[in-house]
């Protein structure tokens, strides 16, 4: 596995290649590492002597508000962070002054960790009152799930501290330390979601080897500085970061400096890639080689008379077939030992042991579709779910994952069978449009993946619905999930047990109805078919949800819009907007009426056509029943700033839309009155 790594890398500040499970686990929680704390990021602090605390001044305690951060409702006093690659541990120490109610919420602490590689420790905290009286926290330290993401949990350190007032300081210290194989990049994160009045960083770099570093968004004049092996950076008023929904990811936007170590003098961005890219790929062209094994095998899954995407096909389903030790929870030492797995040492060990990696398959399917006559290659692509590819960090782990590109005539198709779950002509949303160097004994050439479309995440929903006499409404949901939608449910899902699993979509489905709907799914859904939609059906019911006036009864022409429906409120942007990847979520939902109701009026129906979406919404009634439909469709991923008023714009016309009324009027005397 290490000869296609190069190195084994950290979860904690960057991505890395699939490898063994736990491997790829790691890469899956990276992201969040430095953005999931309640109250600060898991990152470095400075070698402290002993067990000290910092000492409290008069001008801390009696602080109310903070000039450059007037507004704050907490602020950091100090931020002090400092890794040792030489001896794998971090420490960290938080001081934050509490100004206003809202910032009493930060007592509570949550320290993210990957158990078995990342192990927090000595965890200290204390509270200093207004008087400087002091408490210190004795209470106990929980562990409880903090995120899931692609089917892996992040763990994090759970406690509160006691008796925080407004106008109290919070002061709270830990370690991580992490098994000394792992070789790390550090990254940090500047900014935090506090005004920092005064931070630190240090980092005591691996000896012999050569160290470079990128800067991102620092303030003039401000520069990392290195003395005996130390680099040192140190801050004054650093701005918080403003957090907007659906914006890029945390660590592409805030100020920060990504270090990258190389072996060799560091060279050109260019020299560097090529270099790299070369290395890759005779690895990779020694790992699947010319073999007869594999000319075997394609003869059995393929027809000479099959079409060049049929062939594909069967050849993607037959790789699909082997074990993927990648998407497998981690094993114990002993299941470990007892299932005894050996290393694969090129593509045919994989086909003969029936299992492998998620790179690994992917590099037999290089090897089949060569055989089958095809032109392919692996491509080794930098996903953009935590940063965004930058060509001057000279980090190898930038290219983090790999997916294949197989030229069939004139037509090119990026596929990732190592992905399980993956349908034929389909990638996770993070490996698509996204830079990936394609290699080849020819010379690597830099390429981009084909960019996501709103036809491949669609979210289809059917409510057949009934108007009970009691004013509530109840009836069935049926939710189609396709594409994007259905792989990324899937990931997600699978290492969740089927009460987890039916909770999840139990949530979902609440959230796309008015509030206090209750929801329970009737059918199993099918997690495991990659190549078919996830379809969940539901029962439900909603209370009250129109307004009654006398004889006339006013209900919203949309019942699924839920929160989403007040996207983009504010009038300024901060941050561009950034889509996981472009859907369409079209619904179709009927209402029947009871005899005493009739549709009185109906709202004009809604069309908005932009080159960036579509949003439909009708109304059609009959005898005894009511129809509306409704299609809302984003195309693109990445909007800048500037084009933020236009889609704000958008989604108001969405809002008002959905915010459009049905009138029914009774026709009993005396009825609903």
């Amino acid at each position: 596995m290490l000869r296609f790594l190069g190195i084994r890398r950290s979860a904690q500040h960057s991505l890395f290649l699939r490898g063994t499970s736990m491997l790829r686990r790691l890469a899956v929680l990276g992201l969040f590492l430095a953005s999931c704390l309640a109250v600060g990021l898991l990152t470095n602090r400075s070698a402290r002597a002993g067990d000290d605390w910092l000492p409290i001044s008069p001008e801390e305690l009696q602080m109310k508000s903070y000039p450059a951060s007037p507004n704050a409702h907490a602020i950091l006093l100090y931020r002090e962070e400092h890794t040792d690659h030489i001896e794998s541990f971090e420490t960290n120490y938080f001081r934050i002054k509490i100004f206003a109610e809202e910032g009493k919420k930060l007592a509570d602490i949550e320290i993210p960790f990957i158990k078995g590689f990342f192990d927090v420790r000595d965890i200290k905290a204390r509270t200093i009152q207004p008087d400087g009286r002091i408490i210190n926290f004795d209470g106990k330290i929980f562990e409880k799930t903090a995120i899931k993401a692609r089917g892996a949990k992040l763990l994090a350190k759970t406690f509160s501290l006691p008796d925080v007032q407004v106008g109290s300081i919070i002061d709270y210290r830990y370690t991580v330390r992490w098994d000394p194989a792992v070789l790390l990049n550090a990254r940090w994160i500047i900014q935090h979601e506090l005004f920092t009045r005064r931070a630190v960083f240090t980092l005591r770099r691996y000896r012999e080897t050569n160290l470079g570093w990128v800067n991102f968004k620092l303030p003039a004049n401000k520069e990392p500085k290195e003395e005996k092996g130390l680099i040192r950076l140190e801050l004054q008023d650093v701005l918080a970061f403003v957090e907007e929904d659906f914006m890029p990811p945390e660590n592409e936007l805030k100020a920060r400096v990504q270090f990258f170590y190389s072996e060799r003098p560091i060279g050109t961005p260019d020299q560097f890639w090529a270099e790299h890219g070369k290395f890759w790929s005779q690895n990779t062209e020694e790992f699947i080689g010319k073999r007869k094994g594999i000319e075997r095998a394609v003869a059995e899954i393929v027809s000479p008379d099959d079409a060049p995407e049929a062939k594909l096909r069967k050849i993607y389903a037959r790789v699909q077939q082997v074990r993927n030790t990648s998407f497998e929870r981690e094993r114990t030492e002993k299941e470990e030992k007892r299932e005894k797995l050996k290393e694969n040492n090129n593509v045919e060990d994989l086909l003969k042991r029936g299992y492998g990696n998620g790179t690994e398959i992917n590099f037999l399917f290089i090897a089949l579709c060569r055989a089958a006559g095809f032109e392919a290659w692996s491509v080794r692509v930098s996903t953009r779910d935590d940063y965004f590819f930058n060509k001057n960090l000279l980090d190898r782990r930038q290219l983090n994952n790999n997916v294949v590109l197989v030229r069939a005539g004139t037509k090119d198709y990026f596929l990732d069978p190592g992905t399980a779950l993956a349908p034929f002509g389909l990638m996770p949303w993070y490996e698509t449009g996204v830079i990936g160097m394609r290699l080849s004994s020819n010379g690597t050439t830099f390429v981009n993946t084909t960019a996501p479309t709103s036809v491949d995440a669609v979210i289809d929903r059917k409510a057949s619905l009934k108007l009970e006499d009691d004013g509530g409404i109840s009836g069935t949901l049926i939710a189609t999930f396709s594409g994007q939608e259905a792989l990324r449910r899937r990931l997600n899902a699978r290492h969740d047990d089927d009460t987890e699993r039916r909770k999840d979509l139990v949530d979902e489905a609440k959230d796309w109805l008015p509030a206090g709907a209750t929801v329970e799914l009737l059918n199993t859904p099918d997690w495991t078919t990659a190549d078919q939609p996830l379809r969940a059906e539901f029962r439900v019911r909603i209370e009250g949800l129109g307004t009654s006036t006398g004889r006339r009864l006013l209900l919203p022409v949309t019942v699924l819009a839920g929160s989403k429906q007040r996207r983009f409120e504010h009038s300024t942007r901060t941050h561009p907007v950034y889509f996981n990847y472009p859907f369409r979520t079209q619904d179709d939902v009927t209402l029947e009426l009871p005899a005493v109701l009739q549709v009185s009026s109906l709202p004009a129906a809604q069309k908005n056509q932009a080159d960036f979406g579509l949003y439909q919404n009708s109304c059609q009634k009959s005898a005894s029943a009511l129809r509306c439909q409704r299609v809302l469709v984003i195309e693109g991923i990445f909007f800048q700033v500037q084009y933020y008023p236009r889609l704000r714009g958008f989604f108001e016309t969405v809002r008002s839309g959905d915010e459009e009324q049905v009138v029914l009027q009774s026709s009993a005397s005396g009825a609903r009155n």
